[in-house]
C-alpha cells in the first residue's frame, strides 16, 4: 500500500505542479476533471446506497461552476449558484415524481457545493495577479504534508483513537503530527512567500486541522454507504474524492483568510 501510494504520487504531483504553474485554460481543464470524476465517484457512492439522484446533471453543472469562475471571475458565484440551485430544481419537478425527490435535489446540490464549490477556490487563488501560481503550489503542499503527517505518525504512535465509529484508523497522535507538518510546510513555503510570522503560525494550525476535518467529513459520509473509498483510479489512495478530501476544506479557509486577513482582494 505505501509503495503504491509513492509512486501514485511521485507520478501525479510533477504533472500536477507543471499544470499549476501553466494556469490559465490547461489548470482549468486540470480543476474541471478532478471535480467531475470526484463528482461521479460522488453520486456512484450514494446511488449504491439505493439513494436517487441527478448524476449527469450534478457533474455537468459541478464542471461549469469553475469555468464561469474563471470567466466571470469569484464575483459572478451567487449568479451561477442561483441558476444551479433553480435548474436542478426544476429539472426535477418536470420527472414528475414525488417519491424521494427532496432527497434527490439535496443530494445532487450537495455534491456540487461540497465538490465543485469548494475545490473552485483553487480557481480564485490561482487567478491572485502575481500570486497565484505560488499560493496554488502553497496551499497542495501545505495541506498534502498535513496529510502525510498524519498518516505516517498515526501509524506510528497512533494510540489514542479520536472519532473510531467514524474512521477507525484517526488518531490524536495523527492529527498533532499533521497539524505540526502543515506548520513545517507553511514556514517552508516563505521561499516563495512572504507573509509575516503571526500569519504563518495561523494558516498552519488552520490547514491543518481544517484539513483533518476534510477528511474525517469523507470518511462519515463512506460509512453512511459502507465503502472502504470512493473510487480507485489512484492506487494507493483510493479515489479522485478520497485523495482531494483534506483540500476541499483547506482551499476555501486559504482563500477567504488571504482575502481578508492579508492581502485584501
Amino acid at each position: 500500500m505505501l509503495l503504491k501510494r509513492v509512486l501514485v504520487a511521485a507520478v501525479f504531483v510533477p504533472v500536477l505542479i507543471v499544470f499549476i504553474w501553466w494556469g490559465g485554460i490547461p489548470f482549468l481543464c486540470l480543476t474541471g476533471a478532478i471535480i467531475g470524476v470526484a463528482l461521479i465517484e460522488f453520486y456512484q457512492g450514494m446511488g449504491s446506497a439505493g439513494i436517487k439522484l441527478l448524476p449527469q446533471e450534478g457533474v455537468i453543472l459541478g464542471i461549469l461552476l469553475p469555468v464561469s469562475i474563471y470567466l466571470g471571475g469569484a464575483g459572478i458565484l451567487p449568479l451561477v449558484l442561483v441558476f444551479i440551485v433553480l435548474f436542478v430544481s426544476l429539472r426535477q419537478f418536470f420527472k414528475f415524481r414525488v417519491q424521494g425527490s427532496s432527497v434527490s435535489v439535496f443530494l445532487t446540490l450537495g455534491g456540487i457545493l461540497y465538490i465543485s464549490l469548494l475545490l473552485s477556490h483553487v480557481i480564485m487563488l490561482r487567478a491572485i495577479p502575481g500570486l497565484g501560481g505560488k499560493l496554488v503550489l502553497t496551499v497542495f503542499f501545505v495541506t498534502w504534508m498535513g496529510d502525510s503527517g498524519a498518516y505516517f505518525i498515526g501509524m506510528v504512535g497512533g494510540k489514542h483513537k479520536l472519532f473510531p465509529h467514524i474512521s477507525p484508523n484517526k488518531s490524536l497522535e495523527g492529527l498533532m503530527g499533521g497539524v505540526l507538518l502543515s506548520c513545517v510546510a507553511i514556514f517552508i513555503s516563505q521561499a516563495w512567500l512572504s507573509f509575516p510570522f503571526l500569519h504563518l503560525v495561523i494558516l498552519g494550525v488552520l490547514t491543518g486541522v481544517m484539513g483533518q476535518l476534510g477528511d474525517f467529513f469523507e470518511s462519515m459520509l463512506k460509512r453512511e454507504v459502507k465503502r472502504k473509498d470512493f473510487g480507485f483510479i489512484l492506487p494507493g489512495h483510493g479515489g479522485v474524492l478520497d485523495r482531494f478530501d483534506s483540500l476541499l476544506f483547506t482551499a476555501p479557509v486559504f482563500y477567504h483568510y488571504l482575502r481578508y486577513f492579508i492581502i485584501g482582494i
